[in-house]
């Protein structure tokens, strides 16, 4: 019996919840865009599980592989560009600028909001030809996709409610993009991480989660997303120091 068919169900559900993010994000709401959020969270989940049950039941495939980078688009690409278009980035209009024949204001939120699913089909075209074992080049756009679903899910309304918010959201959208696209390493999160640390730093570590979730609460995730994406960046510039010392 081929068993195929259970890690490519989890990718059509993968699949399926950034769909049903998009219809969600439709109905113009914060409540909507919280849950658009978390049906994006829930894709990742279902991304993170696919893999490893297709490994573990010895039914990899190229077509599994194919699919779920078309899930993935979908999911972290097109998903949270259209929340954050109708969460925050829509209504950007200059006076004058209309639309071609229609006579409508023209608004370049759609053409920001459009960077994030561009970028993430070229960030995964160039992982199905070109990618690492040991480390991925440019952020993920599961990781990516992933901080932008949670912006409405821990700040809500916040940043639609005052322009300046609005502003270095728009920029941290933008950057999130390009990073997507960029040469910029990120480690790979390996299971193996839990198991080789020591007692000391392990204890660390489960203090260092119970502090970030009292004290932060639901904004627990997004700091470690945001951190992740920062640890590139980190090593990005060091790299680029110690390159060009002399």
């Amino acid at each position: 019996m081929n068993l195929a068919w259970i890690p490519n169900s989890l990718t059509m559900g993968n699949l399926l919840l950034g769909f049903i993010s998009v219809v969600v994000a439709s109905q113009n709401s914060f409540q909507a865009y919280s849950i658009a959020g978390f049906l994006i969270l829930g894709a990742a989940l279902l991304d993170g599980f696919d893999g490893p049950v297709a490994r573990a039941l010895k039914v990899s495939s190229r077509l599994g592989a194919e699919l779920d980078s078309l899930a993935d688009c979908i999911a972290f690409g097109v998903a949270p560009g259209y929340l954050a278009y109708k969460a925050y980035l829509s209504g950007i209009c200059f006076p004058g600028v209309t639309l071609p024949l229609l006579g409508t204001p023209l608004d370049f939120g759609i053409f920001i909001a459009s960077l994030f699913p561009i970028c993430a089909a070229y960030r995964l075209a160039r992982f199905n030809v070109n990618s690492d074992p040991n480390s991925f080049s440019g952020l993920p756009s599961p990781a990516a996709g992933v901080v932008m679903a949670l912006v409405p899910v821990s700040f809500g309304a916040i940043i639609h409610s005052e322009l300046i918010y609005k502003m270095i959201f728009a920029v941290f959208y933008i950057i999130t993009a390009l990073l997507m696209v960029s040469t910029v390493r990120y480690a790979k999160p390996k299971p193996s991480f839990i198991t080789n640390l020591n007692r000391i730093k392990l204890l660390v570590f489960i203090v260092g989660i119970i502090l970030l979730l009292i004290f932060f609460k639901k904004l627990s995730v997004f700091i470690v997303i945001a951190l992740y994406i920062l640890s590139g960046i980190y090593s990005f510039i060091i790299q680029f120091i110690q390159d060009h010392r002399y």
